[in-house]
């Protein structure tokens, strides 16, 4: 980092990532060696963003656009520059692509749209792509200009108004900004930095740095609203926008109502749920990773505002404006003082309008009070700012004709380029009565600057009327809040600002003030920037930190483009090699090999699909055909959300039947499909085992009829017409919602519906059915997009249990697992095989889901292909195992094989089993606690205390320490020498 000043090893720089450096830039005498002369910003935001980091830990490095065009001669000197005085690292655009960049794309699409407006009819004219649209005409900031424009503060382009239905147009040129900073960042970064990126030009910005800066604290601070989900919907780039945004560790807002719109929008666009997280803040969960969210305003420097009050009485520039407001302090005139943008946002017409009806109804206040109101010209957006500032100058000049004279007028308007610190202060000071009427304000700070300058004012506390649109309303409790569009609201309040008592007017300033005491900027940025240092640790603790730890999988980089996202695993995560299973598998003599079958041995497929158009359906009852065969469409079995699972190919049933034709294999293929539904599809592969309804219904290959895990139980269901009439009245008012009744469940599926109302739907059907079923037999189980109802200790971790225990205890254990799935249902199973594989010592244990997604499984495969690409691949070492079985040098004697002691073994379900599930009931039940339960039968270490953990040991060792014949010739000499001991004592006594 040449050029930039040393921090000690105690100190954090921090990279603040911002549009425009909060710097000036005057043109220098030929004689500097720098053509430009640049000192720091004395605006509102300029102030903000200098003071923001200013903690005795942190060290700022800023990284951003000068606000001028600075020539290709002059880059290396001014970069030069601003890298010794100032800390600050350039980044130079062109003036092309900082046009489209700021005028196109965040002014004309993100600035409206995030301020909650659908700028549907922008004037500015929309074209076809064949036809460029017309050149807006010159704004305020090219009116002016003579022949040396290049001596102007300014050479960008000719700002223009771009119509937000053209939003694609620009977007190339928002995303190569944005990769520009990406660049500079990653140049000057080293490790231990925090970067912190600041409001809507830089939203895809945390995208391109996490490819590069695994390690880095990475925030995101809106100072603009976030627009509710239905306004944010509206742009076209809007899932890009948020997955950039969840690349960063740690998003701040203003205020709660912004974060709970960002929180919205993921769940609905996204599918995201977020949670509440340490030290108050809330986090969502992507792709395995913690993005925190925290909302928070600030104040500003107190230190900062009693320094610029010193000084107002030696500036020139003050002293001038003072002089200009002396006939109004000496009249004893109540100044309504205000400085706004010339924007419609703002709300000026708004507050003229409502300062008409005020001097309307209030005649004898006309010659009292006077509304002094600076506009601050735009250089963006130009037809909303001709716009504004055409209603505001027609507004001023007919109140002022009703109302006052030229030598009296009861509103002083004055249009500018800026206003200074200074200027602005004298205006506070002079001022009564702080009036804003915004319609939709982010972050600002004049109202801080007015409670300042008001702070032991001698004879004036000060009064703030502020628009209940505004972030600062939330925080400033001493405030008068009106509705700016109820011209009626803002007129009371200006007259309760004029008649309220002293007394009142000091404990509402009190109030107000007290908030800057506690939250000043620095201190403020101190503790965000605490925050985003705890949202990197969170992610560090779990995150890849090195090239190294790659390969172990706790990070994977998944999709291209603004689909790219890093996703977090726990240690080991990989994807499954084919040819190490392979091996493992032909080394091994007892495998027992488990398959899902929706979404890993077959497709599930949208009926809007190309592919699933090929496909008829089959009726889920009676598994009939609709319409003929003989269009040569494949069948398929239909669901009720429009989905289609599509066939088990040929060629994969038959790579499945030669696996179960292999005499050390037991093969499953199990489901949450009924039996009709597994039989019609895996019926005719011999060898093959099967288990439906997640695990009610269990059938080996040798035998037609089903074991049910409650055989030795009445199969009561008469709770299921009680479930399935409530959860139809749910699904009435629920659009986009449905019932599914299979023989041991009942399912109401959300999944299509809004998904916020989706949820607050589930959870009071949830409550419902608890209190409805309390003494029935049955889970109610919450996921993502639904609430089912099943008879308790219905699932797959309960499933493989009884497998595992029958292999165990009837057959013998078994040296190689495969489990293989793709949804929640196979996540608990992966534990609990996890959990009999720690226990037993099993040699080769493989779980692997299907699709690259957090998961308790050791390994992943990408699809569907590849989990039928490692069925063939097992297939094939099972033919050759076979040909070399069947060579002249082979062995020919019988022997017993794992698969056909399984077969022989009897029922798999055991009543031992079941009985011990059936106490579990009693106790407060839920998925979770069916897992200990499994976990618990193989390996009860995992769960219990080190005392109890000892006792088992003991009575372990005592199992494994002697064989049954060792044991029984220990009991047989025991009980000898019992009753020889015996008849001696019996001798003794007589």
């Amino acid at each position: 980092m040449d050029g930039l000043r040393a921090a000690s090893p105690r100190d954090v720089s921090v990279v603040v990532c911002i549009n425009v450096l909060p710097l000036v830039f005057t043109r220098a005498p030929l004689t500097e060696t720098c053509p430009w002369h640049v000192e720091w910003s004395t605006s509102s935001y300029g102030l903000f963003l200098r003071h923001i980091v200013a903690g005795q830990r942190y060290k700022p490095i800023f990284v951003g656009c000068p606000e001028v065009y600075i020539p290709k001669q002059d880059e290396q000197a001014v970069r030069l520059l601003l890298l010794h005085d100032f800390n600050c690292i350039p980044v130079f655009l062109d003036t092309t692509l900082a046009h489209r960049h700021f005028q196109g794309f965040c002014k004309g699409v993100l600035w409206p749209i995030f301020h909650n407006v659908v700028d549907v009819y922008n004037s500015a004219e929309l074209t076809l792509d064949a036809y460029p649209a017309e050149v807006d005409p010159p704004s305020h900031a090219t009116e002016s200009r003579g022949e040396n424009a290049e001596q102007d503060r300014t050479v960008w382009l000719p700002p223009a108004s771009w119509n937000p239905a053209s939003q694609d147009k620009c977007w190339k040129e928002y995303c190569q900004v944005n990769r520009l900073f990406a660049k500079k960042v990653i140049e000057h970064w080293q490790p231990g930095n925090i970067i912190w990126i600041h409001d809507y030009p830089l939203l895809v910005l945390a995208s391109y740095l996490l490819r590069k800066l695994r390690a880095g604290s990475i925030a995101i601070f809106m100072h603009v609203p976030f627009p509710s989900s239905e306004i944010f919907r509206t742009l076209t780039v809007r899932t890009e926008l948020l997955r950039a945004m969840l690349c960063a560790n740690h998003i701040g807002f203003l205020v709660f109502e912004h974060a709970r719109h960002f929180l919205t929008a993921c769940k609905r666009l996204l599918g995201l749920n977020y949670k509440t997280a340490h030290n108050g803040m809330l986090a969502v969960e992507y792709n395995g990773r913690l993005v925190l969210v925290t909302c928070s305003h600030c104040g500003t420097e107190l230190y900062h505002m009693n320094d610029l009050l010193a000084r107002l009485d030696t500036d020139a520039r003050a002293l001038q404006l003072k002089a200009a407001f002396a006939p109004l302090v000496a009249a004893n005139k109540i100044i309504l003082a205000s400085v706004d943008r010339l924007e419609g946002l703002n709300g000026v017409p708004l507050k003229l309008r409502a300062f008409d009806r005020f001097l309307a109804m209030y005649p004898a206040r006309r010659r009292d009070v006077v509304l002094v109101q600076f506009g601050i010209s735009l250089d963006c957006r130009p037809n909303d700012y001709r716009q504004t500032r055409t209603y505001v100058e027609k507004f001023v000049a007919e109140i002022n004709r009703r109302y006052g004279s030229p030598e009296a007028p009861v509103v002083v308007y004055e249009e500018r380029a800026t206003m200074m610190a200074l200027e602005r202060m004298v205006l506070w000071q002079t001022g009564h009565i702080f009036l804003d009427t915004c319609v939709r304000g982010g972050l600002t700070m004049l109202p801080f600057e007015f409670l300042s300058a008001h702070h032991n004012h001698p004879s004036h506390a000060g009064v703030l009327v502020a628009s209940e649109f505004s972030c600062y309303s939330r925080i400033l409790n001493g405030a008068l809040l009106v509705n700016p569009w109820k011209a009626d609201d803002v007129v009371g309040a200006i007259v309760k600002a004029i008649e309220m008592p002293a007394y009142e007017m000091r404990s509402r300033a009190h109030l107000n003030f007290q908030f800057l005491v506690d939250n000043p900027v620095s201190e403020w940025g101190s503790r965000m920037l605490a925050d985003i240092e705890s949202a990197g640790k969170i992610a560090m603790s779990t995150n890849l930190m090195s090239a190294s730890d790659k390969a172990s999988g706790d990070f994977l980089e998944i999709g291209f483009g603004f689909d790219y996202r890093v996703m977090q695993f726990s240690p080991g995560f990989a994807p499954i090699n084919v040819d190490e299973t392979a091996k493992a598998y032909a080394s091994s003599t007892k495998r027992l090999v488990i398959f899902d079958y929706g979404g890993t041995l077959s497709w599930t497929l949208c009926l809007m699909d190309d592919e699933a158009s090929m496909h008829y359906y089959e009726d889920n009852n009676n598994v009939t055909k609709e319409g003929g065969t003989d269009d040569g469409r494949l069948s398929s079995i239909r669901k009720l959300d429009g989905q289609v699972r599509t066939p088990v190919s040929a060629a994969t049933k038959a790579s499945l039947e030669v696996l179960c034709q292999d005499p050390n294999n037991v093969v499953f293929v199990w489901s949450n499909a009924r039996r009709l539904e597994l039989e019609a599809e895996f019926g005719r592969i011999a060898g093959l085992n099967l288990v439906s309804d997640n695990g009610y219904f269990l059938r080996k290959s040798d035998s037609v009829a089903w074991e049910s895990l409650y055989a030795d139980a009445p199969e009561d269901f008469a709770w299921k017409t009680q479930v399935t009439n409530i959860i139809k009245t749910y699904v009435a008012r629920t659009n986009g919602s449905f019932v599914t009744v299979n023989e041991t469940s009942v399912t109401f599926d959300y999944h299509n519906c809004d998904l916020e109302y989706g949820e607050m739907q589930a959870a009071e059907l949830y409550e419902q059915l608890s209190q409805l079923l309390k003494k029935e037999k049955t889970t109610i189980e919450r996921g993502k997009g639904f609430v089912e109802v099943h008879r308790f200790g219905v699932n797959k971790a309960i499933a493989v249990s009884m497998i595992l225990s029958f292999c165990k205890e009837k057959v013998a254990t078994p040296d190689f697992i495969l489990c293989a799935g793709d949804d929640e249902s196979d996540e608990q199973a992966f534990r609990t095989i996890r959990a009999f594989a720690d226990a037993e010592k099993t040699p080769v244990v493989l779980t692997c889901t299907v699709g690259r997604k957090p998961s308790a499984a050791q390994y992943y495969l990408d699809s569907v292909s590849e989990v039928l690409s490692l069925i063939e691949a097992l297939s094939v070492v099972r033919s050759r195992l076979k040909r070399r079985a069947s060579s002249p040098n082979a062995s020919r004697r019988a022997i017993v094989t794992f698969q056909s002691q399984f077969l022989n073994g009897g029922k798999m379900i055991s009543p031992i089993f079941v009985r011990n599930l059936s106490k579990e009931f009693s106790k407060a039940i839920s998925t979770s606690t069916l897992e200990e339960f499994c976990v618990d039968h193989f390996n009860p270490a995992m769960l219990t205390s080190p005392r109890q953990d000892e006792e088992s040991k003991s009575r372990q060792w005592l199992r494994t320490s002697f064989t049954t014949a060792e044991l029984v010739q220990a009991a047989v000499v025991g009980g000898i020498l019992g009753w020889s001991l015996r008849h001696q004592l019996r001798r003794f006594f007589q």
